[in-house]
């Protein structure tokens, strides 16, 4: 008995003694933070795993802000009036087109988002999420601007440019389509033209776009080298455009057709988003009824352009990192020929525009991670509202080497609900693109 009496009394002396234990904390940021190589512990389970080890690593530093608008609010009032009314009005078919859900025919004209509301155990919600975010273009209408491509290395730091002209003729998703005729159900037509420098300038690529899921896309390329308009195959597409790092399907995130992959969803989760600002950008209306950006909109800067910088040089430093809701897909292309394997792409849930997207190649391997950033544009009274995407950056980690897309700046100005000749996407319009 007091042999036992006085182990219950040690073990009771070393229990008193052990701190009682708790669960670590959950890893979180809050406006103000930086976060670095020092404390990227904070931004765990925040950010893909690539974009969390370039934190680690010190390749790149996170500015921690919080928003002063509400997201869902960023859009032109005819997408808001059109969300309430498509509630339920159209559905994802077997070939992931967008289908009438009355009739169950293809749709034909569609004001704001098609599935304005999204239910993460609805099979096709995969599908449903990125039809919304390729009508996040279509309610800019019709939009032209500039961009530049920059070649950036690890060792080398800027490389070279390219600058290019994009040109967009939206089908659908604003009132302003209603008005065009579109006989061959289209649902874009988009040239992207290079500019300049002179060993590349000419090279274009037009694209037309069907709503039936049916119809693969007409992607139309032209080469100086052979001065000849080729048809290109969908899996030219996944070629790298110019000899940069990313290809046409890169272009805000995914930019293919939606019937081209296998989607599966994956979870829906607060992470961290890269923001131009916390506010809105200017936006101003021109004489002929077009809405623009101006020249007093942030400018982002790159590590290559600042002295002293010990991150990677293609990295953004002045980009504010928020927190956002987003949507995680898997994206497996159906065409065995296309260069990129299985995928994954993240969605912002508020504004359905892409975030960030990892990509393996056929073999399965990691090979790069593609992220944009997000920007708001509202005009003086507050009226009128566009999300852009003011920057790209697609980074190959294995020749580490990335391309940097320039793109809402200065001296490139969006331009929103443009006049836009629908002649100049026939073949004979595009001819005036090419070099």
């Amino acid at each position: 008995m007091r042999r036992s009496a006085r182990f219950l009394t040690i073990l009771l002396s070393a229990f008193i003694l052990i701190p009682i234990w708790s669960p670590p904390a959950r890893a979180d940021v809050s406006p103000g933070d930086v976060i670095d190589s020092s404390n990227w512990e904070k931004a765990q389970g925040l950010l893909p795993d690539p974009v969390l080890q370039w934190v680690r690593k010190g390749e790149l530093t996170l500015e921690i802000g919080e928003l002063e608008v509400n997201p869902r609010l960023m859009y032109p009032s005819f997408t808001l009036e059109g969300n309430k009314a498509n509630i339920g009005n159209y559905d994802v078919d077997e070939n992931s087109g967008i289908i009438e859900t009355a009739t169950g025919k293809t749709a034909k004209f569609i004001s704001g988002f098609p599935f304005p509301e999204i239910d993460t155990n609805d099979p096709k919600a995969a599908e449903k999420i990125m039809h919304n975010k390729n009508f996040t273009n279509y309610q800019q209408g019709n939009f032209r601007f500039r961009s530049q491509l920059i070649w950036v290395g690890r060792s080398s730091g800027y490389e070279r440019e390219a600058e290019i002209e994009l040109l967009q003729s939206a089908r659908t998703g604003w009132p302003g389509a209603a008005k065009i005729p579109n006989p061959d159900g289209l649902e874009k037509c988009f040239i992207i033209g290079v500019k300049k420098p002179y060993d590349v300038a000419g090279t274009s690529v037009m694209t037309h776009r069907f709503m039936d899921p049916n119809k693969l896309d007409n992607t139309f390329g032209y080469l100086p080298a052979i001065r000849r308009v080729r048809r290109m195959s969908a899996a030219n597409r996944s070629d790298g455009f110019v000899g940069t790092d990313q290809c046409v399907d890169d272009s805000s995130g995914y930019d293919g057709k939606v019937a081209a992959f296998h989607w599966k969803f994956i979870e829906k989760k607060e992470m961290l988003r890269p923001f131009l600002e916390v506010r809105p950008s200017a936006l101003v209306k021109t004489r002929r009824g077009e809405w623009q950006s101006t020249k007093d909109v942030k400018r982002v800067t790159y590590g290559y352009e600042v002295d002293g910088w010990q991150g990677a040089p293609w990295h953004p430093t002045n980009l504010v990192w928020a927190k956002n809701t987003m949507y995680k897909l898997e994206m497996t292309p159906k065409d065995k020929y296309y260069n990129y394997g299985t995928h994954y792409i993240w969605i912002s849930a508020p504004t359905f525009s892409a975030t960030f997207k990892v990509i393996h190649d056929r073999a399965g391997l990691y090979w790069k991670t593609l992220f944009t950033a997000a920007a708001f544009l509202e005009n003086a009274d507050k009226t009128v509202h566009f999300v852009a995407g003011p920057c790209q950056n697609v980074v190959d980690e294995r020749y580490d080497h990335s391309t940097v897309t320039k793109i809402l700046c200065p001296e490139n100005i969006w331009t929103f609900f443009a006049a836009v000749n629908p002649n100049d996407f026939t073949l004979a319009g595009f001819q005036k693109y090419c070099k």
